[in-house]
């Protein structure tokens, strides 16, 4: 299990063992002893994990890695606990058991939030967008699940041939949502289309004769997968072709039971019962050593090869004129298309520790996909090993022209340069400095790479694209969008002129759209025109790819209309049946009402029992009458 820097190991010995992933040592170690150690996963929150455990009992504990301590229970399954996933997206997560039951969980509660009574022994799965559920049962059948309303059943099943060879022991999505990948204990793995359930691709040839449970993964990109086998070898195939690219040795002695890839780098760890892992390649004692001779600067370019499992010195040169002179006529002619390397340039620049140096990742595109996986897995430890303080600049290339000295030259100036502003920013900023608001605007685009798919972009046509810019002039009232799964692109349907009574007349019944409606209304005394955005989704009568491909491509389109059309939407919807569309049901939508009711002091009762006579207190200056 990693988060990118780190990585959790559950081990035999009821242990969790810290892992740096740049560096490949254990850091932490934390026990389970009494409770026992099986699947762990990160949550959402930092330093937190839950696990299943494996001893006294099957509850699911959630531990604070920070200080070690159990934030929560959650006790309901009575057998092994098989799959732990948790949502991509919030802090839901789903378990299965052996007790042939899958439950839903809240972190937030120790109460299990839904309960699936099934046939068989589950294996379950998020996909992706975190919407939907996959559960696989008694290995043979495939049901997709709504997580919004889970309680009604699965939307879609599919039932694939039994293999009374081999039991499921393991379902992931691919990362664009696209694939469904089942592990077995035998010596094969299928790849479903998750649309459709077609099985697409069955691997095998890799050795499993003891019925070991072996972790499969998708890579990142979700154009390979990859799978240990029982000789301490990886297997990688090309997901889309079905073709073998590749049999990588992590010199394991035994089974690889996990196999998980790293989140922020391109690296990916295995795991066996050996306490072995495979996530970097060895520097040679004579590399490291030239290494720290070259930083003084005696020389200006240094190659780092991969021979024989280990990073070696490929090539070095010394300096011969300055150092744009000396560029391309001494980088150039090291660079070979077959094969990956590293490159130290020195630059003829100083700073606090020294020389400052270009560190250049070449990974051509013709080179095995092999070497690739190696070269991507190593790039840290080379840099570290170097010294990343003298590194100025990173470069990475795929052909020539990616890492000449015009490409540096360019890739220099785009680090240095501002950011670039899209067409929407810049027509804020105007707006801003025209009204005074701000005196000085700053536009900052920060890029953050993700593993896993946030959802799809299908362009929009021509047509659409000046129908939401008639609605954000208010030229018009209403939009109606729907998906050319086809094509990959946004339709408008129509814009025809439309009044609150009609708007339920344009939800169809029989498919799904997305709408865009300018509700005018009054509201405490003023007028005002409010956008509305309405996903219509009518039911389980549509097909399974489109109630996907619907639900995936909603957000990046809300982007879109938002920053490139400047239209503000007030309310996003999401509805069953136009019926729903009253005028009322708009308002209490857009301007909920708010409920804020203040606790009163309530005054406590009195003493039980007789409190005696009331007593007379006399006044200043009063006198007590005679009786």
């Amino acid at each position: 299990m990693c988060c990118g820097v780190l990585e959790w190991l559950s081990s035999d010995d009821d242990s969790l063992v810290l892992y740096d992933c740049q560096e490949g040592k254990p850091k932490r170690t934390l026990y389970s002893k009494k409770y026992g150690v099986d699947l762990i996963r990160y949550t959402h929150a930092a330093n937190t994990v839950v696990y299943s455990s494996n001893k006294i009992d099957d509850t699911i504990r959630y531990l604070s890695l920070h200080d070690n301590k159990y934030i929560r229970y959650f006790p309901g399954h009575n057998k092994r606990v098989t799959s732990l996933s948790m949502s991509p997206v919030d802090d839901t997560f789903i378990s299965g058991s052996l007790d042939k039951t899958i439950r839903l969980w809240d972190l937030r509660s120790p109460n299990c939030q839904g309960l699936m009574h099934l046939q068989g022994k589950p294996v379950c799965s998020f996909d992706p967008e975190g919407l939907i559920f996959a559960a696989g049962i008694n290995s043979e059948m495939v049901k997709l699940y709504d997580l919004r309303s889970f309680d009604k059943g699965p939307f879609a099943t599919f039932k694939l041939q039994y293999e009374r060879t081999c039991e499921w022991t393991g379902l992931k999505f691919s990362n664009d949502g696209k694939l469904i990948l089942l592990a077995t204990n035998g010596g094969a793995l299928r790849i479903l289309d998750a649309f459709k359930g077609a099985v697409l691709h069955s691997f095998g040839g890799y050795n499993n004769g003891k019925a070991v449970t072996l972790e499969a993964s998708f890579t990142p990109d979700s154009q390979f997968v990859m799978i240990g086998s029982e000789d301490g070898k990886i297997h990688v195939w090309n997901a889309e072709s079905g073709m073998k690219v590749a049999l990588l040795d992590g010199k394991h002695t035994g089974p690889i039971t996990c196999l998980q890839f790293n989140p922020k780098f391109m690296t990916f760890a295995s795991l066996s019962h050996c306490p072995t892992m495979f996530l970097a390649l060895v520097v040679t004692p004579e590399l490291r050593e030239f290494l720290a001779q070259a930083r003084g600067g005696a020389v200006r370019l240094i190659k780092v090869a991969i021979q024989d499992e280990q990073l070696v010195l490929g090539a070095f040169r010394e300096p011969e004129q300055s150092w744009d002179q000396d560029y391309d006529h001494l980088l150039l002619p090291l660079l070979d298309n077959q094969e990956p390397s590293y490159f130290l340039y020195r630059l003829d620049s100083h700073n606090a520790l020294g020389y400052e140096w270009i560190f250049i990742s070449w990974s051509p595109d013709e080179s095995p996909v092999k070497q690739k996986m190696l070269y991507a897995a190593t790039r840290a430890t080379v840099k570290k090993e170097f010294g990343g303080g003298h590194v100025k600049y990173e470069l990475f290339g795929t052909i020539e022209e990616d890492v000449c000295l015009l490409g540096y030259q360019h890739h220099v100036m785009s680090c240095s340069g501002p950011a670039p502003l899209t067409m929407a920013e810049q027509e804020l900023q105007r707006i801003k400095i025209t009204e005074g608001r701000v005196k000085q605007v700053k536009a900052e685009i920060s890029m953050d790479i993700k593993q896993t798919l946030q959802g799809l972009s299908f362009p929009l046509q021509e047509s659409a694209k000046r129908a939401l810019n008639l609605l954000s002039q208010k030229c018009i009232n209403y939009i109606q969008l729907r998906l050319d799964i086809e094509k990959e692109t946004i339709e408008l349907v129509h814009s025809n002129p439309t009044n609150i009574r009609e708007l339920p007349r344009r939800v169809p019944k029989d498919t799904p759209r997305y709408h865009l409606f300018l509700y005018k209304h009054c509201h405490e005394g003023d007028q005002l025109d409010s956008i509305v955005f309405i996903y219509s989704m009518p039911g389980y009568s549509c097909s399974i790819k489109e109630r996907m491909l619907y639900s995936s491509c909603k957000s990046r389109l809300l982007d879109e209309v938002e920053k490139d059309y400047h239209l503000e939407i007030a309310r996003k919807l999401e509805i069953d049946d136009g019926n729903e569309l009253t005028e009322e049901f708009l308002y209490d939508e857009v301007h909920p009402k708010q409920h804020a009711h203040k606790q009163a002091f309530a005054k406590p009762r009195g003493p039980a029992g007789k409190r005696g006579h009331k007593r007379l207190i006399r006044g200043t200056g009063d006198a007590i009458p005679d009786s």
